[in-house]
């Protein structure tokens, strides 16, 4: 008989261990946990980080952006601004549309090359030296994209709240209206995006665009790279 109570101890025993090691083992943990954990010792604050709480399953994401483009014509610097809408399959699939509008200047060498054309049309007004450089720059921007997020993690800012993150790829293929003409462009890219409740969400990308522009005596093949941030809502 004592030997029947010793078997039955230790399966329950394993059995608890088991529970609680579970619990340990899983990604963040639970409340229960976090009581039992309080109850060993009271006087020891304990915060635990809980389970996955905000749905990304069927639900539509609203990202207003704002990005910067390096490269491109040499004579230009491009700013976007724009509007996202992702609509997530589940935790790890998206699809989605981007709109951007391009705001142009002009860079200290294109400004330089302008001014000095400039001087030489004041100097020399039927045959000029210098031609006024071509400059091509981005309009507007439409973009299909497909997001995966293969790793989630979560970050705690203590009593404040906790936000769950996920790294993620994006790739899309959409069009690209130029100054003076309309173009293919394909994207390839990866962020980070935070979920910091059931509707606010924030994104930061890096991403490179390729796209073909036509100057007077040439076709440039363009690869731009893309940083952005977007900031969205959930619905």
């Amino acid at each position: 008989m004592k030997s029947l109570s010793l078997v039955v101890a230790l399966l329950l025993s394993s059995t608890s261990y088991a529970q609680v090691q579970e619990e340990v083992d899983s990604f963040g943990g639970n409340e229960a946990l976090y009581m039992k954990a309080k109850a060993l010792n009271p006087e020891v604050e304990n915060e635990v980080i809980q389970n996955r709480f905000i749905s990304r399953t069927k639900r539509v994401e609203l990202a207003p952006e704002f990005s910067g483009v390096f490269g491109g014509d040499s004579y230009n610097q491009t700013n976007n601004m724009g509007m996202n809408v992702h609509y997530h399959i589940n935790p790890s699939w998206s699809v989605g549309l981007k709109y951007s509008y391009s705001f142009n200047t002009l860079t200290p060498e294109g400004k330089a090359m302008v001014d000095k054309a400039n001087k030489d049309a004041a100097a020399n007004k039927k045959d000029p030296n210098y031609l006024f450089p071509q400059v091509i720059y981005p309009k507007t921007e439409t973009t299909a994209l497909v997001n995966w997020y293969p790793i989630v993690g979560k970050l705690s800012f203590g009593k404040l709240g906790v936000a769950h993150f996920d790294t993620y790829l994006t790739a899309g293929y959409g069009s690209m209206e130029l100054s003076n003409s309309s173009t293919p462009a394909a994207t390839l890219g990866l962020g980070l995006g935070f979920w910091v409740n059931q509707n606010l969400t924030t994104r930061f990308e890096y991403r490179a665009q390729q796209y073909k522009a036509e100057y007077y005596n040439k076709t440039e093949n363009m690869v731009t790279n893309v940083a952005s941030v977007q900031m969205g809502w959930m619905l």
